[in-house]
């Protein structure tokens, strides 16, 4: 994907800068000072992945729910899975089935926190993942939500958008199904008007 070394760099501080993680340059008298600091951002790193402070930042993740972000998050890079994200696609499908939208949401606020290199793909996850969920947890049919979302081109945007705000996130959801129902009914009505007797 990245070029050269130098593109890749920049690239992974653009992810951490956008999930809300510092940048700290300093000069220190010594190298032994140089390896305290370095020491103290490998375990500052090694805390995020483990949530340490995270989820106090998301309000009200169970602690069920943390744990198993945690586990999620252990899991990055696991060869059981076709991609680095794999556990966390993974939990972000049974969120859905368990029809808990706002622990769904909250999941990858956290984990796009802890891994800002995978928070880009993990949240383009998200409009395939809530198609499934419309599907077999809203009724709504695939040929349903394929014309609707054929009208309505910025969806998964606003899907994508959303995931980072919880209490939104599941309203959208909401207004998403409300709206494809609405459609769906009066294309419906219009096909038994124009039909003859």
């Amino acid at each position: 994907m990245d070029r050269t070394v130098v593109a890749r760099v920049k690239r992974q501080r653009e992810y951490r800068a956008a999930e809300g993680w510092e940048q700290v340059t300093v000069w220190v008298p010594t190298e032994a000072d140089a390896e305290d600091i370095r020491k103290l951002a490998r375990e500052r790193r090694e805390r995020a992945e483990a949530l340490q402070g995270l989820s106090q930042e998301v309000k009200i993740v169970s602690p069920e729910t943390e744990a198993r972000i945690a586990a999620a998050i252990a899991e990055h890079g696991s060869a059981a899975y076709n991609t680095p994200s794999g556990a966390v696609l993974d939990l972000m499908t049974q969120l859905a089935a368990e029809d808990d939208l706002p622990s769904f949401s909250r999941a990858v606020i956290i984990l796009a926190r802890a891994k800002p290199a995978n928070a880009a793909f993990v949240t383009a996850a998200v409009p395939p993942k809530v198609s499934n969920f419309l599907i077999r947890h809203r009724s709504i049919s695939p040929a349903a939500l394929m014309t609707w979302t054929n009208e309505h081109s910025g969806w998964a945007d606003e899907l994508k958008e959303a995931v980072r705000k919880p209490d939104q996130f599941e309203r959208v959801v909401e207004a998403m199904v409300e709206a494809i129902k609405r459609e769906t009914s009066n294309i419906d009505a219009t096909m038994e008007v124009s039909e003859p007797n």
